[in-house]
């Protein structure tokens, strides 16, 4: 799910890379505890974190860690990810300063790193209603994008035109939608961790109702509580959510990780939460469902360190 590359980096050439870092434009925070990043507020510290201003600024960084063949990854809102409690030996790249976002005649044009609840904000004072379905989901435009994110009826892949890209020679690419690869919860970026730097997309869709989308939500999921969204994909047909309720896990906890009482297929971090206890509710959910239904549940949530 999220963009990354390289080794740890060795020792002796660890100052020097610092030393680059810190003169590029952007935060560099070392040590940084990811936790602070997440939705579910679980994970230990990355070496460092840089907050890259430009589209150019992070096209520099990632050269660097190329160059030096430093590990990195791309992280944006912190939803959908589960960092491990040892934390993560590289650069994590945050894109919440990449943003801003344009508006024209049926289309917009949002960098990756705009929030969705900001777009949908924006879109709507524009009386521009079509990307209203996505209202309520945590997160920024180059995750939901990435994840395909949407509701039953709708998903973002579909009112996708083009999304640009960094390649694999750090070059930007813009793809058109039809080479996305855009699924069920998935995508070409995914699949490939091409890290998303904007995206263009087409607002003549349906008219979607905000406010509705966000009573949906808040009736049926825990919203208001530490949770990386959905841990589970759907599996063709059926409900992961109802599947988990079914084996009797509803409110099932391990230490301070907890099946949700209000949509089983969310883990809430009820304070103090570690990523081992959340693994381990996470196996335990696996497998008590594929012995009560012989359904193998498949991960929506990244696991950092698998």
């Amino acid at each position: 799910m999220l963009p990354r590359g390289g080794t740890v980096l060795q020792s002796v050439n660890q100052a020097e890379l610092h030393a680059k870092l810190i003169s590029l434009q952007g935060g560099v925070i070392f040590d940084e505890p990811l936790f602070l990043h997440t939705t579910l507020a679980i994970g230990g510290r990355a070496t460092c974190f840089f907050l890259p201003t430009t589209i150019g600024i992070l096209q520099e960084a990632i050269s660097l860690c190329n160059e030096y063949e430093f590990a990195y990854m791309i992280l944006g809102a912190g939803s959908n990810v589960i960092f491990p409690d040892k934390g993560y030996l590289g650069m994590v790249i945050g894109t919440s300063q990449l943003r801003g976002a344009s508006i024209g005649d049926g289309w917009v044009h949002a960098l990756a790193g705009e929030p969705l609840a900001e777009l949908i904000t924006r879109l709507d004072q524009a009386n521009q209603q079509s990307l209203n379905f996505l209202a309520g989901i945590p997160g920024s435009l180059g995750g939901a994008i990435a994840m395909n994110a949407g509701i039953p009826e709708r998903a973002i892949g579909q009112e996708v035109e083009q999304v640009a890209i960094l390649n694999s020679a750090t070059k930007i690419e813009v793809i058109p939608a039809k080479d996305c690869g855009f699924s069920y919860r998935t995508s070409l970026f995914v699949k490939n961790k091409l890290p998303i730097l904007w995206a263009k997309m087409n607002l003549n869709g349906k008219v979607y109702d905000r406010i509705e989308i966000l009573n949906r939500r808040r009736l049926s999921q825990p919203s208001s509580a530490y949770s990386a969204g959905c841990v589970f994909k759907n599996p063709p047909g059926l409900s992961a959510g109802r599947l988990i309720e079914q084996a009797g896990l509803k409110g099932f906890r391990v230490g301070m990780a907890k099946v949700s009482e209000k949509h089983a297929n969310f883990i809430i971090n009820c304070g103090g939460a570690t990523s081992a206890q959340v693994l381990e509710l996470i196996d335990i959910i696996r497998r008590k469902v594929y012995k009560s239904s012989h359904i193998q549940l498949e991960m929506e949530l990244e696991v950092i360190g698998e």
